[in-house]
């Protein structure tokens, strides 16, 4: 056994001599992170990363397209909210890592943060963000069918007890009708987990919290007024802890709408992976496929990769869920079968920059616009899930003050694809292809038919996980399964697929594994 096994943690149990981290993503850093800061000055403790390709950061990337110029895009998230403690973790790693005066706040009265579309057959129709903007839209569809539908939610019966989950669009429809689902909330769905709103879990996707309320309440409305008076022990915890993160980060990141960094939001993981290279108890491995994980007799798990075999007291698995299951050794294998229940989607994301001296994009600065599932392939064949209006929703990316001249520089980025592409009867299109799709869905849905001057496609593959319904059981299940055995599953694959979703789960993992010995990430499905 490790000599290092002999260091103890607060629980009086020995803490693991040899840490094994399989991916090298975001999940993957942040563990290794938290990891090399938290394990005690004198252990021996050994963190060994393993990526499979040769590039760190997995999805978060921020390729610069320019030439003689700075173009910077992002191929995967490209802001994150400073919202609850999950979003307050996140600046928190940004300050650990010297990172806040490469921080792009944007303020929620910024028109990026207020100005919000949805696609709709008669072309774009602007989200409200306040009452006034409610009110003045409330006879334009998609919103006209909101006073319905709330009408509805407060004299629909909930949902039997028995039933402990149901997709997102079976808890819309049956508490607020079908229009908002299939004109709004489908497009939300599509912008966050790129995927069919009537397969994902309403429980434990974004829309728990609502699906939580009608549980308790029996209408989300009531629930929401009623959400002030509730107060868990749960609540006060995070709250307390949320309160010490606040008072230690500066107040206009703390109440920004969004915020990013510049240079993209690849700056944090490769500052991580800077980080991390300077640690002595550290030791990163690209092009490193994992092949198969076993554990011994001794409860020491063997990791096989395409060319090397490592050893560890203690596995941290940030690859995917069934990239996982298809590793491991026949006995785990039928252990943990959950593993390979939640498909991923592919989407294709293109980038595109134009330069003209006069405004192209057809409405005021905003964020961009999302389709809905009530837009069909005669108003969007290519199958574009949103369009995200760069250049106005994150200034100054490039490097350059924000509210410089960008000198007519527009960016945009057409997201397409996700579930659409896991039909047989949409194939995943060629680069070129995508490249020509982007560019004519760009002028049947915003008029725009310059040339573009930078372009770039690429096909994300299985990027987003989809949680099923029936998520949160398969979790609980795999959490017992798992509890006490050395292996913990962090990542966009189990408890949320944002950016502050994933350095929440490692971090917390991380530290109840130095604190008591073991931890299988999935605490929070108990």
């Amino acid at each position: 056994m490790n000599p290092s096994r002999c260091l103890m943690n607060h629980a009086g149990r020995p803490l693991p001599g040899s840490y094994v981290i399989l991916g090298g993503g975001l999940a993957g850093l942040t563990c290794a992170y938290y990891l090399s800061k938290g394990l005690p000055a004198v252990s021996k403790a050994k963190i060994i990363l393993l990526e499979q390709s040769h590039r760190l950061g997995g999805w978060v990337h921020s390729p610069d397209l320019g030439q003689k110029e700075r173009c910077v895009f992002e191929g995967g998230p490209r802001s994150v909210r400073p919202k609850g403690l999950s979003g307050l973790m996140t600046l928190d790693l940004v300050r650990e890592l010297a990172l806040l005066d490469s921080v792009i706040a944007i303020p929620k009265t910024h028109p990026s943060a207020k100005n919000r579309y949805i696609f709709t057959p008669r072309g774009l129709q602007k989200l409200p963000s306040s009452v006034p903007t409610l009110l003045s839209s409330i006879f334009r569809s998609p919103i006209s069918a909101l006073p319905a539908a709330l009408f509805k939610d407060l004299f629909t019966t909930p949902s039997p007890a028995s039933i402990d989950d149901e997709s997102v669009k079976s808890f819309i429809t049956r508490k607020f009708g079908p229009r908002i689902g299939e004109e709004l909330i489908s497009g939300m769905v599509h912008g966050i987990y790129a995927a069919d709103y009537g397969t994902l879990s309403a429980r434990s996707s974004v829309f728990g919290a609502l699906w939580n309320l009608e549980r308790r309440h029996g209408s989300v409305i009531k629930g929401l007024l009623a959400r002030k008076e509730e107060v868990s022990e749960k609540t006060i915890a995070e709250e307390e802890s949320a309160n010490i993160l606040y008072r230690s980060l500066p107040s206009d990141l703390t109440s920004a709408s969004v915020w990013g960094l510049k240079g993209g939001l690849e700056t944090l993981t490769k500052t991580m992976t800077e980080w991390l290279m300077g640690r002595s108890n550290v030791e990163l491995r690209k092009g490193e496929t994992v092949t198969r994980v076993q554990q011994g007799a001794d409860r020491t798990f063997e990791v096989f990769t395409s060319a090397n075999h490592f050893s560890g007291d203690f596995v941290l698995s940030a690859i995917s869920p069934r990239a996982l299951h298809a590793g491991l050794a026949s006995d785990l294998k039928s252990q943990m079968c959950d593993l390979d229940h939640n498909p991923s989607v592919n989407v294709a994301v293109v980038n595109v920059a134009y330069r003209s001296k006069r405004r192209i994009i057809p409405v005021p600065p905003a964020f961009g616009y999302l389709i809905p599932a009530s837009i069909g392939p005669d108003l969007n064949p290519y199958r574009v899930l949103g369009v995200v209006f760069d250049s106005d929703m994150m200034p100054g990316v490039d490097g350059e003050p924000v509210g410089k001249d960008d000198d007519g520089l527009t960016k945009l980025t057409v997201m397409l694809g996700g579930h659409f592409y896991n039909c047989d009867s949409l194939p995943i299109p060629s680069l070129a292809e995508l490249r020509d799709q982007a560019c004519e869905a760009l002028r049947q849905q915003l008029n725009i038919h310059e040339t573009p001057i930078y372009i770039n496609a690429a096909i994300q593959r299985d990027c987003i996980p989809q949680y099923l319904v029936g998520h949160h059981l398969r979790m609980r299940k795999l959490h017992d399964t798992l509890d006490g055995q050395g292996l913990a599953l962090v990542g966009s694959g189990y408890g949320g697929v944002g950016v502050n979703d994933v350095v929440k789960g490692c971090r917390e993992t991380v530290e109840r594994l130095l604190q008591l010995g073991t931890a299988t990430g999935l605490e929070a499905f108990k």
